[in-house]
């Protein structure tokens, strides 16, 4: 089969490997489709990534199943907890994946982020939301974005500093889009003797530390930072003076138990295939196995029009 596997400093190579072997509780996949994650850039990039397989937000068809797999056969379109994907075959625990819904197109199926953006809201679900602001408005804060429309926010803020991404957020639910410099004052709280102003909920998607400190002095007294960039790159610096004195809830929004990612899964693919979240209109890029140098570097540059890329695998390239 060809895989194609990091070479370091930001380069890769297509390689013949073969097939995976599967043990009795595991399915092999022929990979349709896989999306790229930025928490993939920094391996990509550096010299540790020279010889690493890595891909994890695939959908694929079972092509064999192990003797001891339940509930799902041969020919079955599937999603989930799926490594290793950047290649024509991988394989899964069948226990780590969800069927896709027939009328879902491939590229809207994408389990795992959807995952991470479902698991993530679920943590600030239940908190009073009036108000909410979303800083970075890539495809994790458009994301968040129709997720807190759903979860009944009243307004939603968004903050970005690039005006096609603000742009996007307005088309996705946002009801204000700005850059970090319009922030308005009554929108932060900083001194000492204000206890009002702020956002009930701030949801810091930026993965950046400029927008983590956005997110610190948005959060509301007694409001809720949800923190769902992916930080990477070196260590933060946090204002915990400001936050202690704020009484500020603040929320890691990355999951990590396997049966919870499963359910929002499930969950969120249900959303999608009856409409209430917009996936497909977030997939902009497709790229075949054998460009996913120029898959990445895309991803960096975000080219107008840019959201999320995917690679077609074992589907024809394109929407």
């Amino acid at each position: 089969m060809k895989a194609c596997i990091f070479k370091g400093n930001g380069q890769s190579r297509l390689v013949d490997m073969p097939i995976p072997e599967i043990s009795d509780t595991e399915v092999l996949l022929r990979v349709l489709v896989c999306g790229l994650c930025t928490s993939e850039l920094e391996t990509w990039r550096a010299d540790y990534g020279n010889g690493r397989l890595l891909g994890h937000e695939a959908v694929a068809i079972i092509e064999k199943t192990g003797p001891g797999v339940i509930g799902f056969k041969k020919g079955d379109r599937v999603t989930g907890l799926i490594y290793k994907a950047f290649a024509e075959y991988t394989k899964a625990d069948y226990r780590q994946l969800v069927k896709v819904p027939e009328s879902l197109d491939d590229v809207e199926a994408l389990g795992e982020p959807l995952s991470c953006l479902l698991s993530g809201i679920r943590r600030i679900e239940n908190l009073p939301c009036r108000k909410a602001a979303v800083i970075g408005t890539g495809f994790m804060g458009l994301g968040m974005i129709q997720f807190l429309k759903l979860m009944g926010a009243e307004h939603i803020t968004a903050v970005d500093i690039r005006r096609e991404s603000l742009n996007h957020s307005l088309r996705y639910g946002a009801d204000t889009a700005r850059f970090p410099h319009e922030v308005l004052p009554e929108e932060t709280v900083t001194s000492w003797d204000r206890m009002d102003g702020g956002f009930d909920v701030v949801v810091e998607a930026s993965g950046s530390q400029t927008g983590l400190d956005l997110a610190g002095k948005m959060t509301a007294v007694h409001g809720t930072m949800a923190i769902a960039g992916y930080h990477q790159g070196g260590p933060r610096t946090i204002d915990m003076e400001l936050w202690n004195w704020k009484g500020i809830t603040v929320i890691n929004a990355h999951e990590r138990r396997d049966w919870i990612h499963i359910e929002c899964m499930e969950e969120a693919l249900s959303l999608v295939n009856d409409g209430f979240f917009d996936m497909k209109s977030m997939i902009t890029h497709s790229f075949t196995l054998d460009e996913l140098d120029q898959a990445f570097q895309t991803l960096i540059r975000k080219p107008e029009g840019f959201i999320k890329a995917v690679l077609s695998i074992g589907r024809q390239s394109g929407f």
